[in-house]
């Protein structure tokens, strides 16, 4: 089996600078050879033995001393499924490994000639054949599946719980998932800090064909025909490996936890916590700095939290005793959070957290010992669970960035004036570099067509870079997550102290075409579908368009293809043609659509909205924000505009 295993494997002796492995030639005692003595060698190494399971495998290999002296070959860490054999001056290694030896094992030899000793390295690969694959299935009490479950290398992670449901990282990405223990153990995963408009389930059946202690050798099938065979080992694993933990999110911006399990010192947790009971769907904002004591991070909160575009969760409760109806409004206070797996780059979250009531202008409270006179008002206030996957976050120096070269991630929280009376604000755009100490924010104003070029001053140090637009100043490092992704990374502090980031990179750009723009796609915000509210982008076939996103609304938009393979939408717009609209001296706003990225989930675009109106002086002028945004493709999803 090449599949995980071998890829790994490739990678680290890519790493190690020759793609092989090679003899490691130490020499001891002292790093070197006596004064008319050569410590022995092997004759060749012809690098990383590949053999199969439930096979054996014989290679032989020759050794060599300069002086001819006779040379004994010794080992600490051959495994029960390797022999080693010597005869004369060369000796052989019979290999007869099973599906639990699949994996990558470094063989440790010591080769001496009585008068000086040399350490060598064996690399041997042991993969599937799937041609000898058993095809009988082995089946796994509930009791039994409950629990973690990882290989050894780490890429691949199941965590079960008690009430079929669980999280998940495989092929580098990681999920949510329900499960059933049938025949099979069969996974449907799902995205798992999604509210709304989520992208279908999938289907990751997974095959049991051996099982030896607390290991188990499994199919996991991407398709009907098409598996790989991994070995999981049961049991928790809960190790920070990183210092740095970045939000599985799908948003340009998010939260970088500071993760530690030491109970001294305070670790940094941040990020939106997903919120789902009922009809009440949040991406609830969070950062603490919490101590470790063992088993959870101890959140000592000042109360519930709610995004300030959010909404509060509100339910009338019947007064069992009065027949009375009373009016409460709740928002969610979270508790505590916990590891429930850390292994590579993944670590996965449990947090617990409850409703609290909130009195507002038209809702009330409840004394606790009044609880139970209010019907449900009990289940309401009981802790719940959910669940946030981090992903580790390496900080990296700062790199060269030549001239003509771009980022993302280096935007002013605050704008600038523009030359014509407008400004210019990002949240997170294109900034080109002109030098090793400047660059430059493009703009093109939607209405008129002007092009603005406007120019930021950049410093650097090792591990910073410094940059300053108009009035502002912002030092950030530089960090790289998953997929190959990078992130310009700044830490704000204060008696409430947390690390944001900004994508820099994504994983690779698009040449877009008209066809690509031609969907209904979902605004995807932190507290979409509540009390109806669809936030929608929709390019039609007769040149209209439909849109509700980031306060501009309406569903008598126009759109049209520009020349660099960008889509332009124009509301409001009663004409008949997106020039029309164009033309009039009245308020408008012209949004510009690039799209960067596709993925499954969604498309990731460079927005560019102009709004044209009069300023105070009645002068018009135009207000220029750039920002990439994530639209969400869902083709089972359907909207209604109010």
């Amino acid at each position: 089996m090449r599949f995980l295993l071998g890829s790994l494997v490739i990678a680290l002796l890519a790493g190690c600078g020759g793609g092989s492995s090679e003899s490691t030639g130490n020499v001891t005692p002292g790093g070197q050879s006596s004064a008319h003595n050569t410590a022995p060698t092997l004759e060749k190494n012809e690098g990383t033995w590949v053999i199969s399971a439930n096979m054996q495998s014989t290679k032989r290999f020759e050794l060599s001393d300069k002086e001819g002296d006779t040379v004994s070959v010794s080992s600490e860490n051959l495994p029960e499924w390797l022999k080693l054999e010597q005869t004369g001056t060369a000796f052989s290694l019979v290999a007869e490994p099973d599906l639990f030896d699949v994996d990558t094992h470094n063989i440790s030899l010591v080769l001496s000639d009585s008068k000086d000793t040399s350490a060598q390295t064996i690399v041997i690969q042991v993969t599937v054949d799937p041609e000898s694959n058993p095809s009988e299935t082995v089946a796994l009490s509930d009791d039994v599946v409950q629990g973690t479950w990882s290989n050894q290398s780490g890429d691949v992670l199941f965590h079960f719980t008690d009430d079929n449901k669980g999280l998940g990282l495989y092929k580098n990405k990681g999920f949510a998932f329900d499960w059933n223990n049938l025949d099979d153990i069969e996974l449907t995963t799902r995205e798992a800090e999604c509210i709304a408009h989520c992208s279908r389930p999938q289907f990751l059946p997974i095959e049991i064909v051996a099982q030896q202690d607390d290991k188990i050798a499994v199919k996991i099938y991407a398709s009907e025909q098409d598996y790989e065979l991994v070995v999981l080992t049961k049991g928790d694993v809960k190790s920070l490996e990183y210092n740095y933990y970045i939000e599985q999110r799908l948003s340009d911006g998010v939260y970088v936890s500071k993760l530690s399990t030491s109970t001294s010192e305070p670790s940094l947790i941040g990020g939106y916590l997903t919120v789902d009971y009922e009809d009440y769907k949040q991406h609830v904002p969070f950062h603490y700095a919490p101590y470790y004591d063992g088993d959870n991070y101890q959140i000592l909160s000042d109360g519930p939290e709610r995004d300030i575009f959010g909404r509060s969760l509100v339910k009338e409760f019947l007064n069992t005793n009065t027949q009375t109806f009373k009016r409460l409004s709740f928002d969610p206070n979270i508790l505590s959070a916990k590891i429930v797996a850390a292994k590579g780059d993944f670590v996965a979250l449990e947090f617990v957290y409850r409703f609290e009531m909130v009195p507002t202008f038209d809702t009330g409270l409840v004394p606790e010992a009044e609880w139970n006179n209010y019907e449900g008002l009990i289940d309401v206030m009981a802790p719940r669970h959910s669940y946030k996957i981090y992903r580790g976050l390496e900080m990296m120096d700062i790199p060269e960035f030549p001239a003509g070269s771009q980022t993302l991630g280096l935007s002013p929280l605050l704008g600038g004036e523009l030359p014509t009376g407008g400004r210019f604000n990002a949240v997170n755009t294109m900034l080109e570099f002109t030098s090793a100490t400047a660059g430059v924010y493009k703009a093109t104003d939607g209405v008129t067509g002007e092009q603005h070029s406007l120019d930021v001053s950049l410093s650097r140090t090792q591990d910073t870079l410094s940059y300053t637009f108009d009035k502002y100043t912002q030092t950030v490092k530089y960090g790289q997550f998953f997929n190959n992704q990078t992130a310009f990374i700044r830490e704000l502090g204060g008696d409430s102290p947390f690390i944001l980031a900004s994508i820099a990179k994504l994983p690779n750009m698009v040449e877009p075409t008209q066809e690509d723009y031609m969907r209904t796609f979902y605004i995807d915000t932190r507290n979409l579908n509540n009390n109806g509210r669809h936030l929608v982008l929709e390019p039609q076939s007769d040149g209209r368009a439909i849109i509700y996103t980031g306060g501009i609304a309406g569903p008598n938009g126009r759109w049209q293809m520009e020349d660099d393979n960008s889509m332009s939408f124009i509301l409001s717009c009663n004409e008949d043609t997106y020039a029309e609209c164009l033309s009039g001296q009245t308020e408008k706003n012209v949004l510009n659509f690039k799209l960067l990225y596709k993925q499954r989930e969604g498309y990731w675009f460079m927005r560019e909205h102009t709004h044209y109106r009069q300023d105070d002086n009645q002068q018009w002028n135009s207000r220029i924000t750039h920002n990439i945004q994530f639209l969400r493709v869902c083709d089972v999803c359907y909207y209604s505009s109010n």
